[in-house]
């Protein structure tokens, strides 16, 4: 049971707006930071809520996803590791396909500094962020505009990106496992990617230590169109040895 008017309201906010940080419960109930976290400690006993970094999840539907804003600064450390690997792999004269995603942003963070690169995304913040930088091409797939991840998909981005043929590939993901490859909690977001892996030479998932852990819904694809996998010492090390019995991908830990 809940035990305040206040937390049967922030209940119902959340369930309407499905991912909310936790500043804007300070801010629309006008409540201390302390308070917002103890109500969300009573919200997440009831089964349908989920507290993550900086924020909560209404996690009823398997389909929602974790706003973007509060992906991004979750693991950020890691992501910059695996985002200085990525970007040492690309040469000047190459072409670039960054996935939607909060370490594929910090992949073009570090792609700014580099010059004569065509980047192609489906990413609306990634696409305005490395156009800041004249002597990289940039390049946007169309689609239709998903708001929690600010990515384009649907069958428009899809027969984009199946026009082209490009060097390298940077994949993110929700959840990955040997068994059961890559997965991800939306059905079409997952089809853009899957399309990516097949019309790129060179394939790359990044994932934090976390993913490892992870499953959802949707498979998006196998393991037979991915090169590697650019993850962090942080792994566990059963999921190092499952990779280790592969002989593909390799998993590159930095």
């Amino acid at each position: 049971m809940l035990n305040s008017t206040r937390q049967i309201q922030m209940k119902e906010f959340i369930e309407k707006q499905k991912n909310v940080t936790v500043q804007q419960l300070i801010e629309h109930f006008r409540v201390s930071d302390m308070t917002v976290r103890r109500d969300l400690v009573q919200l997440e006993k009831l089964g349908t809520f989920k507290r993550v970094h900086g924020g909560v999840v209404y996690t009823e539907d398997l389909e929602e996803d974790i706003l973007l804003s509060i992906r991004e600064d979750s693991h950020k450390p890691e992501k910059e590791r695996i985002a200085e690997k990525a970007v040492s792999l690309v040469q000047e004269g190459q072409s670039v396909l960054l996935d939607a995603g909060s370490t594929t942003l910090e992949i073009a963070r570090k792609l700014l500094a580099k010059k004569n690169i065509t980047v192609i995304t489906n990413a609306i913040n990634i696409a305005s962020l490395l156009s800041q930088n004249v002597n990289l091409q940039v390049i946007m797939t169309g689609g239709d505009v998903r708001h929690s991840t600010q990515s384009l998909v649907g069958p428009t981005t899809v027969q984009f990106l199946r026009q082209l043929q490009v060097d390298h590939a940077f994949i993110g993901c929700s959840g990955l496992s040997q068994q059961r490859g890559l997965m991800n909690s939306n059905m079409v977001e997952g089809e853009v990617k899957r399309t990516m892996m097949i019309v790129t030479r060179h394939v790359y998932v990044v994932a934090d230590h976390t993913k490892f852990e992870q499953t959802a819904f949707n498979r998006f694809a196998g393991w037979e169109h991915v090169d590697a996998v650019i993850s962090t010492t942080q792994v566990k090390e059963e999921y190092q040895r499952e990779f280790q019995e592969k002989e593909s991908p390799k998993l590159v830990l930095v």
